[in-house]
């Protein structure tokens, strides 16, 4: 039997990440749109929600599969675990508290996931630790926000979660469109003077640029010593 092979990338497509969270977003904005219509038992379409998120987060990692980055795989199956935690306690009387206790799980579950990657990305030395930790922390106080408003006013549940999706979504999308920034070289130079390890990352990058631009060894002295044999046959005869 041939064995299947998933494709893996070196380098994250910006651009698939941006069209993730402007989906995830959109789901938040239609949320607001359906809260108006005065429905009084949202925990009904919470795990089809969710269930939403994750089809999208595990169809986007597979689209820009990298080697060693499981960030938006392991947010895939957060989604299905929080949508069956619902889902399980669909018919509980006390709705306002199955979905604060979800929300409370997304929350926990994303900022370990979230504090994970920050880790990877201080290890790899990469710019973009600095805005994944400050929306980490960001997330973190607006799942805590968006959980004591659940326990007290269940009623609007649909238009709490419906704020707290669009502002998930608008957040890791402030964090994209300032990794794209942070991509310009001369922007990376300057921030670099002003961080830790910002001569490692210079140095990593000059050699990096060294192999890319030098040429094959021994391309030059194989040429030369070619040129100088056929020099001493010619005087020879």
């Amino acid at each position: 039997m041939n064995k299947v092979v998933l494709r893996e990338f070196k380098e994250e497509h910006l651009s698939i990440r941006l069209i993730f969270y402007g989906l995830f977003s959109l789901v938040g904005f239609e949320l607001l749109h359906f809260s108006d219509l005065g429905i009084t038992n949202p925990i009904r379409f919470v795990p089809m929600i969710f269930y939403c998120f994750a089809f999208l987060s595990i169809l986007t990692y597979f689209v820009n599969r990298i080697e060693g980055h499981y960030e938006l795989l392991i947010f895939g199956l957060i989604n299905i675990f929080c949508g069956s935690f619902v889902l399980a306690n669909n018919y509980h009387p006390d709705t306002g508290f199955i979905l604060a206790d979800a929300v409370l799980l997304y929350s926990i579950l994303n900022v370990f996931n979230s504090g994970y990657t920050c880790v990877q990305l201080l290890k790899e030395k990469k710019l973009a630790f600095f805005m994944k930790t400050s929306v980490t922390v960001l997330l973190l106080f607006l799942g805590v926000f968006v959980i004591s408003a659940l326990y007290d006013k269940v009623e609007y549940g649909l238009l709490i979660l419906g704020y707290y999706f669009t502002a998930f979504g608008l957040l890791n999308l402030l964090e994209v469109c300032t990794n794209v920034v942070f991509g310009d070289k001369k922007l990376q130079k300057k921030i670099l003077n002003y961080i830790p390890f910002g001569e490692d990352i210079k140095e990593e990058t000059k050699e990096v640029e060294v192999k890319k631009r030098g040429r094959k060894p021994g391309k030059k002295s194989d040429t030369k010593v070619v040129k100088n044999r056929t020099i001493k046959k010619i005087k020879r005869k």
